[in-house]
């Protein structure tokens, strides 16, 4: 398992780079000349980015060698941050995300796949759980250290600690990490078969499960400060129950990939019950100890529930893909990304329309689609027993 351990740190490394001028869009804004709403639409284009590079990069490097692909991966991650760092202008910087985003995007995908082949098959979910990890660590640690780095130096200095970042993981993982076995060519039909059931319904799982949370975790700040009050850093607190929280259900998911016949069920509704909690406490707009304990609890859960939710359908798609793992991994990235955009959307959609309390029931409404997907993912299989 070291080796996973090293390998974890990829997803973390891009992770970091990818979200850590997050904290720092006032002085970005400033210096490129353009608003806060114009520098934040930096990640929009790289979340877009993403979800198109992750399988249309994973198919045309099939034949690839794993680990060297990621090590290139990684080194033009570290290039690509140093010219974010360097960029003289919002549209030069915006060129230079989009070509993060889209590269970046092979990460997880080839990261997973290479934990797949390092440990036995009795062992894929805790590995699957670990490289996920990466992500929810650089939440806790790389994200806010590279906040801190650019709110003192300067936000070109936050993308200079990714670049450095990238580097060492790159070196890390060409001196600890073994070249695994490389399928060729993807195997004949390859690429219908990961565009079939039950893969799309697990993509689909983890599509509805992103849009569900994201439709709130996209409005934090003015959703947290209507039911508690809070505002200013102690919603950054509340973003921070977030990280913990995938840690947790990272951990708890490859528990219950083991233990349980219908875990995805249960987290769905899991994730169902904390968007209709999330939207009763802004409604009741509870200012003080209620409101907090509520939007703690519904914030923290959710977020236990929705990474829960990632090693199981990762566990299930390198089951049901075989030697197109790869491909499958990426296109389920895509649909975290494409989660994420789109639960925003919804959020944002919904408050425009019904007002900030209805966010969460935009979101219970999704989770109850996904829920309908599961059913349907657990009714097949009893009909191929």
């Amino acid at each position: 398992m070291r080796h996973v351990v090293v390998l974890m740190l990829a997803p973390f490394a891009f992770a970091t780079g990818a979200y850590v001028f997050a904290g720092i869009l006032e002085p970005m804004s400033q210096d490129l000349g353009v608003s806060v709403a114009a520098t934040a639409q930096l990640q929009t284009a790289f979340t877009i980015a993403c979800a198109i590079g992750g399988p249309l990069l994973a198919l045309l490097t099939t034949g690839v060698d794993r680990r060297r692909l990621l090590l290139i991966v990684l080194v033009l991650l570290a290039s690509i941050n140093a010219a974010s760092a360097l960029a003289p202008d919002f549209g030069t910087l915006l060129i230079v995300r989009i070509a993060a985003g889209f590269v970046g995007a092979l990460t997880l995908p080839v990261a997973s796949s290479m934990a797949a082949m390092l440990v036995p098959p009795d062992k894929r979910v805790i590995a699957f759980a670990a490289i996920l990890a990466g992500n929810s660590l650089a939440f806790l640690f790389g994200i806010p250290i590279g906040s801190l780095i650019g709110a003192t130096f300067g936000w070109a200095a936050s993308f200079m600690f990714s670049t450095v970042l990238c580097s060492v993981v790159a070196i890390l993982i060409y001196f600890t990490v073994p070249t695994v076995q490389t399928s060729a060519d993807l195997p004949k039909g390859a690429i219908k078969s990961v565009l079939r059931w039950p893969l799309t319904g697990l993509m689909g799982v983890t599509l509805a499960a992103f849009t569900a949370t994201f439709s709130t975790i996209g409005l934090v700040g003015p959703t947290v400060t209507v039911a508690t009050g809070l505002t200013g850093a102690s919603i950054a607190w509340m973003q921070a129950l977030i990280g913990i929280g995938s840690v947790a259900g990272l951990a708890i998911g490859a528990a219950l990939a083991r233990a349980v016949d219908r875990p995805l069920t249960i987290l769905l509704l899991g994730i169902l019950a904390t968007q209709l909690l999330y939207s009763y406490a802004v409604q009741l707009s509870a200012i003080g100890f209620i409101g907090i304990v509520l939007t703690t609890f519904a914030i923290g859960v959710g977020a236990i529930c929705l990474f829960a939710c990632a090693p199981v359908i990762q566990m299930q798609l390198a089951h049901a893909a075989g030697p197109a793992a790869t491909l499958a991994f990426a296109l389920n990235g895509s649909m975290i990304f494409l989660g994420q955009g789109v639960g925003t959307a919804i959020g944002g959609l919904a408050t425009v329309t019904f007002g900030l309390g209805s966010v969460g029931v935009a979101g219970a409404v999704v989770a109850a689609l996904g829920i309908l997907l599961t059913t349907r993912l657990l009714y097949v299989q009893s009909l191929s027993k």
